[in-house]
């Protein structure tokens, strides 16, 4: 529910500041009084599109602040935007500076303006004195029966389930219409499968094989060079090991004379372990290593073939191995695309997943089109269309995310006449009403607890606008109500009322709103009534309109 709201600068308010209750508020005032700033003003704070013209001239910028008390469906979002509303209430704001620019705020938190309008949709119903020109619109009509209905839990699977076969049909048709194109990559690909498979690369096989080939080509230095390291060590004419030997036993027998020579013994000894390790070795890699030219040619030859294959795919040879996993990828992805078959039956089970959907979809609009076009036809008689019709069709089109159901809207103003389109209903006067009278059976199935109607008794009067006015009163029983009027009868029926006013002051013209108490409730109905001049009869009436309506 919509607790308060402050205007501040904003067209021709300098500052207004308005306490909202729950029930029927009415606002009327004489006509360019600036009925519709308190629904524009409150529309930027749900999101609606800013503009400098809306800052009150010599300012520099018109700031909206609404206060409204929290719901569920609101603390979801809050929620998941991580936006603090542990007050319990909801404070929305917009600020527009004289360039145009605008910024919005969520409980003091900078929003994007695109929060604000997903907020609204769980706070606020606006509907306009124009509401009738947007039914001859199919995707209107098919809301309004939706909204009525409360059908959203079915509307999601068939969203979802139109989703896929969208992209089963997308998939099926990629798959039929590129088909040439698909044969000719894939021929390129096994082309490259041939070379790669004759070559086999593994990871790291390329650095093995190099490293390999450095050592082979060099295969008589290594073993001339190793043969004479070990012979310097063990087998020449005085060999180091031999020296070293005799050297370790000399200092052996000085170290007995002098204690200080012993570590130099020490390691004298762990050299020669050392050295004679390292004979060993040489000895073992003489004996043992690989290097006759017979392996060497084997491993050219594989280094050619791997050079000859990254030349042909323009690769570095290193990366054989994983362009090898890379084509045999895209194959197998593109051979399955090729399964047509299996693509239609997968096109074939989402269509009938939809299908299911859409037809419990469509049987529960069925069930509401009846409820609907009883509730509106009632609803017409009392709005001066006795014998009215009013009839919701449901007809059979093509697959959508919203059903395969095209709504149609058909009217009979009189009795003895077959309902039409509702866009071929000529007069104006009978739009307005159907309008309110759909309006009236539809609202009550919204969850949002407040609703806006801003003139849409425009076009009616008399009784007929008692009615509305009844109308309106029912409504605010389970919802708040603001109503913009300018008929009496609507006015008379409201719980609360604010009066529009304009007054002009050192050529700068400031519209007010202000409050009525009782006394001055007559006496703006009475103006409603009798126009500028007033009797204590005109006044009288509207007592008495006022007292009859129970407000």
């Amino acid at each position: 529910m919509l607790s308060s709201l402050t205007i501040q600068d904003f067209v021709i308010v300098d500052k207004l500041d308005l306490q909202f209750d729950a029930g029927m508020s009415v606002l009327s005032g004489e006509t360019g009084a600036g009925k519709s700033i308190l629904i524009d003003a409150l529309s930027l704070c749900l999101g609606a599109r800013a503009d400098a013209s809306q800052v009150r001239e010599g300012s520099e910028r018109a700031n909206i602040t609404a206060v409204f008390e929290l719901n569920p469906a609101a603390q979801a979002i809050l929620d998941e935007q991580s936006i603090d509303c542990s007050e319990g209430e909801l404070h929305l704001r917009r600020a527009i500076d004289s360039a145009g620019r605008s910024k919005a705020y969520v409980n003091g938190t900078p929003v994007p303006a695109s929060l604000l309008k997903q907020l609204s949709e769980t706070l606020i119903d606006i509907h306009g004195q124009h509401a009738f020109q947007t039914l001859a619109k199919p995707g209107e009509q098919l809301r309004l029966l939706d909204d009525f209905a409360q059908l959203g839990s079915l509307l999601e699977p068939v969203n979802q389930r139109y989703k896929i076969l969208r992209q089963a049909e997308k998939h099926l048709q990629q798959a039929q219409s590129s088909q040439n194109e698909r044969a000719a990559r894939l021929e390129n690909l096994h082309w490259k499968l041939d070379l790669l498979d004759k070559v086999g690369p593994k990871a790291g096989e390329w650095e093995t094989l190099s490293a390999d080939f450095d050592r082979l080509s060099h295969g008589a230095e290594l073993i001339e060079g190793t043969q004479a390291a070990n012979a310097a060590l063990t087998d020449n004419e005085g060999a180091v090991l031999d020296q070293l030997s005799h050297l370790i036993q000399q200092l052996g027998a000085l170290a007995s004379r002098d204690g200080q020579l012993e570590s130099v013994v020490k390691n004298l000894t762990d050299g020669e372990i050392l050295l004679r390790e390292a004979s060993y070795e040489l000895a073992h890699y003489i004996k043992h290593t690989d290097l006759d030219p017979d392996t060497l040619a084997e491993v050219e030859s594989r280094m050619a073939l791997w050079h000859d294959t990254a030349r042909k795919l323009r690769l570095p040879p290193e990366l054989l191995h994983e362009e090898l996993a890379l084509v045999r990828a895209e194959i197998q992805g593109l051979e399955e695309g090729f399964d047509v078959e299996r693509l239609q039956l997968e096109l074939k089970k989402a269509e009938d997943a939809y299908t299911t959907a859409a037809h419990q979809l469509t049987q529960a609009r069925l069930g509401a089109a009846k409820a609907l076009s009883t509730a509106v036809t009632q609803s017409m008689q009392s709005l001066n269309m006795q014998g009215g019709q009013f009839v919701v069709e449901v007809q059979p089109g093509p697959a959508s995310a919203t059903g395969s159901d095209v709504i149609e809207f058909r009217v009979a103003g009189h009795p003895g006449v077959t309902p039409q389109p509702i866009q071929k209903v000529a007069s104006g006067g009978e739009l307005a009403r159907i309008s309110l009278a759909i309006t009236v059976n539809t609202v009550t199935s919204t969850p949002v607890p407040t609703l806006i109607f801003d003139e849409v008794d425009s076009g009616i009067g008399g009784a007929v606008a008692e009615t509305v006015g009844k109308y309106l009163r029912q409504l605010a029983g389970n919802k708040q109500v603001l109503c913009v009027t300018h008929l009496p009868q609507v006015a008379a029926q409201g719980h609360h009322h604010f009066k529009v006013s304009k007054d002009i002051a050192s050529g700068t013209t400031r519209s007010q709103i202000r409050r009525l108490d009782k006394n001055e409730r007559v006496q703006e109905v009475a103006r409603m009534l009798g126009g500028v001049s007033i009797s204590e009869a005109t006044r009288t009436a509207a007592s008495e309109m006022i007292e009859s309506a129970g407000a």
